[in-house]
């Protein structure tokens, strides 16, 4: 598999079906925890995890990176679960460790609101050709070097683009 060296980390976000009325930047958020677990054990076959051990650790430093975490009793609660980490569509990967798909959700909560969990999916995809994008997929085109840092910084990055405003204007319980 041959990957351009340049990073991309925007095309498809429609099938988060987010407007951006309900978006605001990661600093103006008040996120008092992050979690990140991995659901991918119990798909049959699946290997990422004994390839990329970590994933849960460094995908939830990448999202602390780009959103400050605060110890405000009334901040978010962003929980992410990865669901599927794949090469086309497979979850067995190959002995070169080589992954193309990561797809989770996100769950952002605040237990000091009146409001609902807020969640949508994120689906990455890493692709040489830019036309065959499917429809929901964000499209990144890492090197290989840099190819499993680059997954995750472009979840992390979609996590912290991509909290709600609906949520900070919520009214105490």
């Amino acid at each position: 598999m041959t990957l351009k060296t340049s990073m991309q980390a925007l095309v498809a976000v429609a099938g988060l079906g987010l407007l951006p009325a309900l978006a605001i930047a990661a600093e103006d958020a008040t996120v008092k925890d992050i979690d990140v677990s991995t659901e991918i054990e119990g798909v049959d076959g699946a290997n990422a995890l004994d390839y990329y051990p970590d994933l849960e650790t460094d995908l939830e430093k990448a999202v602390a990176q780009l959103v400050e975490v605060t110890d405000d009793p009334n901040g978010y609660d962003i929980d992410v679960k990865v669901q599927s980490v794949s090469l086309d569509g497979d979850t067995v990967l190959p002995d070169t460790q080589e992954f193309n798909q990561m797809e989770g959700v996100v769950v952002i909560t605040s237990p000091m609101t009146d409001q609902d969990p807020h969640s949508y999916p994120v689906r990455l995809i890493a692709i040489t050709n830019e036309s065959a994008v499917p429809e929901g997929f964000i499209q990144i085109n890492p090197s290989p070097d840099d190819f499993y840092n680059a997954m995750v910084q472009a979840f992390a990055s979609n996590v912290a683009e991509n909290l709600p405003e609906f949520m900070s204007g919520a009214t105490s319980k």
